[in-house]
């Protein structure tokens, strides 16, 4: 592995500035808690790097202890340095244009006082090009005026911008793709024009003209109007820089076949209207498309409270809740994205803390309610128990396969985990992301005491996620302490996460001991536990408390007020058709449903 495959593989995305690759982040200390950025530069040549967040991270080293850092094998003669190439000026023999070449570039629209003025003369029969820099001749390049054309030039010479001298750095500079296109531009006058040297393969005058290169504020490009030519300018914008680049669109292959098609006016509008290429990041604030937020897509909760208090969950928006163990927040969430699911989103989970097998067998459970759950009677734990029919549970697979999704894998890598939400979100269509919990995220490489910041990491990339693919994302996170009462505050890790959370959720469970104590809100009788809402950035809301109540047997929070309880039936009850479900409910009457099968 070299200095530059290591660079696309693992520092992507990044820029090129002379010898220095540098990344948005430096990959030891992703630039801090403030996340800055181009603090770490990896040198092209040898592979030697460092990150001038000094006081706070100071990695550095050679090339052979930066590929052991990713994992890569590499051989430790590449600390060396490498020589720079040495050019030869090549030393030639050219006559002026004879008549088959000057049919050639006649027929192609050029004039002679054109290609005289770019010094193009003949050698042998063949088109002779010569490149200058400073005055002096750097590099010969030739082609056949026949075709197919064949192309080749003086050995040992250097590779610089075709044109460069006669460039004035106070004015927009214009790369072509070819010789024949900077001809072209200059047969309509228009000033300022090079060529890279070898088509859209080889972009190596970009490092061997760099210093000349930043003199321009402003770069137009005029690629080919093929996959090549595209590439050639994604490559181009990605090491010049997004803010100074503006490009050419053209109904034709290249700038040559535009005037001969259209014309010199043609091709100066072509240049006039070159459109700037957008900076990632910054945007005109009237360019904001306006929206209704009454109308922004969401998913509405299952405890009527919630949809109240904020609305339910909009899309491009990220909820991370919490609770102590068995306080039920997994279950609540199961809940949850059985709504979205009902409401015609697609969702991909990950539960780090369940099997696959029970994963969906908690949901099915959750998806039936007790009035469509077989009952059974658990002898030992002396309850009685819900389970879900073979039968109920293909209606249920028939009504969710192509809207439910989930991580299938035992072993947790974050990497792998966003590559797959990105590709859910993508290919499937997902709307709605679970990812319980963030302590079984992997985060792999990270070191105890970093835990803090990558998770807050994490989930700034999730919430980053939410609004790019216009989807919400539920994160679970574990609390700091393990009895009573949550605040936000209590969530484990970096403040940094709530802070970039948009909704804060807590679930908290009433114990036997809360209900006994003397000071117990009698209001709270008659339920299971609290849906405590810390933020909302939306709106603003903050420390709202919900009652909720429990069934044991379906597993399902619900509001005592709302007229439903824990009987609300999903869409899939429509596939029953003339099921009969007597059979079912005969199981509950023989048994009873106590009231101590409610928690």
């Amino acid at each position: 592995m070299n200095p530059s495959e290591l660079a696309e593989r693992y520092l992507y995305p990044y820029k090129i500035k002379g010898d220095e690759v540098i990344p948005d982040y430096c990959p030891f200390c992703k630039g801090g808690p403030k996340h800055e950025k181009y603090k770490f530069a990896m040198n092209l040549e040898t592979g030697t790097y460092n990150c001038k967040r000094m006081n706070e991270c100071g990695a550095k080293g050679s090339f052979y202890e930066l590929c052991k850092h990713f994992g890569e094998k590499t051989d430790k003669y590449n600390d060396r340095p490498i020589q720079r190439k040495i050019y030869k000026a090549p030393k030639v023999e050219t006559q002026p244009v004879q008549s088959q070449v000057e049919k050639y570039l006649t027929n192609r629209g050029f004039s002679r006082k054109t290609w005289e003025g770019r010094g193009v003369c003949e050698a042998n029969g063949a088109i002779a090009l010569p490149y200058y820099e400073n005055g002096q001749l750097v590099l010969m390049k030739y082609r056949t005026p026949e075709k197919p054309a064949k192309h080749w030039r003086e050995p040992e010479g250097k590779p610089v911008f075709w044109g460069m001298d006669s460039c004035n750095c106070k004015e927009p500079l214009i790369i072509t793709e070819g010789e024949m296109d900077a001809l072209a531009l200059d047969e309509c006058g228009i000033k300022n024009v090079v060529s890279v040297p070898s088509g859209s393969s080889d972009l190596n005058c970009i490092e061997l003209c760099w210093e000349w290169l930043e003199k321009f504020n402003k770069v137009i490009i005029w690629g080919d109007n093929d996959q090549a030519g595209k590439d050639m300018v994604k490559n181009l914008i990605m090491r010049l820089g997004q803010w100074r680049c503006a490009l050419v669109e053209s109904p034709y292959k290249d700038a040559n076949i535009h005037l001969y098609k259209e014309g010199k006016e043609s091709c100066i509008k072509a240049i006039k209207n070159a459109k700037e290429v957008p900076v990632s990041g910054i945007m005109r604030v009237a360019d904001i498309k306006r929206v209704d937020v009454t109308k922004i897509p969401r998913v509405f909760s299952c405890i009527p409270g919630i949809n109240k208090a904020f609305g339910g969950y909009r899309m491009g928006e990220l909820s991370v809740w919490t609770g102590i163990n068995s306080a039920g927040k997994s279950t609540l969430l199961g809940q949850e994205i059985i709504e979205a699911i009902d409401q015609g989103f697609t969702v991909f989970a990950y539960s780090g803390e369940l099997s696959q097998w029970m994963f969906k067998d908690w949901i099915h459970t959750q998806m039936c309610g007790t009035k469509h759950l077989e009952a059974k009677r658990d002898e030992i734990r002396e309850k009685t128990i819900g389970k879900v029919a073979n039968d109920t549970a293909e209606l249920l697979e028939d009504w969710y396969k192509d809207q439910f999704y989930l991580y299938d894998s035992y072993s947790t890598d974050e990497g792998q985990l966003m590559e797959l939400c990105e590709i859910a979100a993508r290919k499937y269509g997902c709307r709605v992301f679970l990812l319980d919990n963030l302590m079984s995220t992997g985060l792999a490489g990270i070191k105890a005491d970093n835990m803090y910041q990558a998770q807050s990491e994490f989930v700034r990339r999730m919430a980053a996620f939410a609004k790019k693919f216009d989807s919400h994302v539920h994160v679970v996170a574990h609390p700091r302490k393990t009895t009573g009462k949550l605040t936000k505050m209590d969530i484990s890790g970096s403040g940094d996460i709530t802070n970039r959370a948009d909704n804060v959720i807590s679930v908290h469970r009433f114990s036997e001991s809360d209900k006994q104590h003397e000071n117990f809100p009698e209001v709270y009788k008659d339920l299971s536990g609290l849906v405590q809402i810390f933020k909302n950035r939306f709106y603003g809301t903050q420390d709202i408390e919900i009652g909720v109540a429990f069934d044991e047997i379906s597993k399902r929070f619900y509001s005592l007020d709302d007229g439903v309880g824990a009987d609300k039936e999903y869409g899939w009850v429509r596939y029953l058709g003339k099921q009969p479900t007597s059979e079912r409910l005969a199981g509950w009457e023989e048994m009873g449903r106590v009231e101590n099968d409610r928690s």
